[in-house]
């Protein structure tokens, strides 16, 4: 015998197939592993969050009613604010969901602990309002129920609301157990102002350090300032629907500074996008979390440094893979336990639901609004007939509330969303067509799908904007800030690929 060792077989040792030339495809195993740490991600912070909602269901419901019954009385329930152009209309600083939240708090919870900890019960009241809130209340009708509930030998009809996972009733439960209510609201604005300052004051300091090679830092400096001063937080920025997702958005804006896509290994890109994505979903409530969610991910793979093609694009898909994934399963999770403890009908209801929000028709018109298309002489009916035209004034309505972020000048919100950012989009779709780099066509061509995907999430939900255009009008905010950042970015003297000849 030979004592040479005989030759490795085709098959190779583990099994595996190989022929001469060609490799064997590497796709499906890391496909499989992203897979499988997204759903990790997802169902620890799904425990996690539970954990914190049982802890927090063995505090007695008197001792929430206390809470509520301070605010009512302090007034600070009903606070609003003044916007510097548009003094003489005050706005309510808490809202119809935040009387729905504290419902949720003073409203007896039956069944056992577990189901306590995973849906609230809110009130359901078919009576008419006259559009008058009690003292003490802002002026919607959840509050007008809030106010019914608070009354002590109230009969009020109750019923499970299982659509969202309620993140934001679990924090206000765990808040008000150790704070009264004002001092809770006020953490909230805080927090989110604290995380945007410190934001632009870091990448303002870094960009002055490293001056020519700031296009970062000053592009992040860019979104954090337009954020800080265009996102309505003198309004919203108290609230307890609002503020907890504002939060988690600045708070990983702020880590993606600090970790740049391109410095992390793609499996904890993949892990800190699925994060991201759950506790978006935590505290989703249909308020604009989770496109703007989408929207900070392109953002934050948009502005890095990488030079290459390859790293940019797979960022990209693996960060909106991973976000969008981990929000889908939240909600997957959510309503199966739902579904094995209250029956199959809530998923009929569920879908119901999310379809009656992605519907043309079914909304009403306030005689107001109904006044104003008759002057053109169109009717409500003629919009709610046409999914086009449904689109069309559910937009109207977005730059109709813009005013919010301009302060209470529509004229000067119309600018802000509309006109500032269709110019600058022009410019950048100049620029992407007279491009030749790779890398600078990759980072122009996402960033107007950035700018795309709120008009997108509009044309999918268009009911659903239509009847909240009051608070969706906010993540129209982005695209300015998408666009300003890259302008900020531009013009660092850093490389750039826009070559006009």
């Amino acid at each position: 015998m030979s004592g040479r060792l005989p030759a490795v077989s085709a098959q190779g040792r583990n099994g595996a197939r190989s022929e001469p030339g060609r490799a064997i495809d590497p796709k499906r195993a890391p496909a499989l592993a992203l897979a499988l740490r997204i759903l990790l991600v997802v169902i620890a912070t799904l425990l996690t969050f539970y954990a914190a909602s049982l802890a927090s269901a063995l505090v007695d419901q008197p001792h929430y009613r206390g809470r509520v019954a301070e605010a009512v009385a302090s007034g600070a329930l009903a606070r609003d604010v003044a916007l510097p152009f548009a003094r003489a209309k005050p706005v309510s600083i808490h809202n119809f969901n935040d009387c729905l939240i504290l419902s949720m708090l003073v409203l007896p919870q039956e069944g056992g602990l577990f189901r306590r900890a995973l849906s609230p019960r809110v009130p359901s009241l078919d009576a008419p309002w006259s559009g008058e809130a009690p003292p003490g209340y802002p002026p919607y009708v959840q509050c007008r129920d809030l106010a019914l509930a608070m009354e002590p030998a109230a009969d009020v009809p109750m019923g499970y609301y299982h659509r969202y996972l309620h993140g934001d009733w679990v924090l206000a439960k765990l808040l008000l157990a150790v704070l009264p209510f004002a001092d809770a609201t006020n953490l909230l604005l805080i927090l989110l102002v604290a995380g945007l300052v410190a934001l632009v004051l870091l990448a303002l300091r870094n960009a002055m350090r490293r001056p020519g090679a700031a296009g970062r830092d000053r592009a992040y400096a860019a979104l954090a300032l337009t954020l800080l001063l265009l996102y309505a937080l003198p309004v919203f920025g108290w609230s307890l629907s609002f503020a907890p997702a504002d939060i988690v958005m600045v708070g990983f804006l702020l880590f993606f500074y600090l970790r740049p896509p391109s410095a992390l290994a793609e499996p904890g890109f993949a892990t800190a996008a699925a994060l991201f994505g759950a506790l978006t979903a935590m505290f989703e409530f249909l308020t604009g979390g989770s496109p703007s969610g989408l929207i900070l991910i392109f953002a934050v793979v948009i502005f890095d440094d990488a030079a290459d093609l390859r790293v940019m694009w797979r960022r990209l898909c693996v960060g909106a893979v991973s976000f969008t994934a981990a929000i889908i399963l939240c909600f997957v999770v959510k309503m199966a336990v739902v579904a094995a403890i209250w029956g199959l009908p809530e998923l009929d209801l569920f879908s119901r639901q999310i379809g009656a929000h992605m519907s043309s028709g079914g909304w009403a018109v306030a005689p107001d609004n109904a006044a104003r298309l008759a002057r053109f002489g169109i009717g409500p009916e003629a919009i709610r007939s046409s999914f086009l035209f449904s689109y069309l004034y559910a937009l109207s309505k977005v730059f109709y509330f813009s005013q919010f972020l301009a302060f209470g000048s529509l004229e000067l919100g119309l600018l802000l969303v509309a006109i500032i950012p269709l110019l600058l989009a022009l410019r950048q779709g100049l620029l992407l067509r007279r491009c030749s780099e790779a890398v600078e066509r990759m980072r122009a061509g996402a960033l107007l799908a950035a700018c795309a995907i709120m008009p997108g999430w509009y044309l999918a939900f268009v009911h659903h904007t239509i009847v909240h255009a009051h608070f969706m009008f906010r993540p129209m905010v982005w695209p300015l800030a998408l666009l300003l950042a890259m302008e900020a970015w531009r013009r660092t003297g850093q490389k750039q690929s826009a070559k006009t000849g």
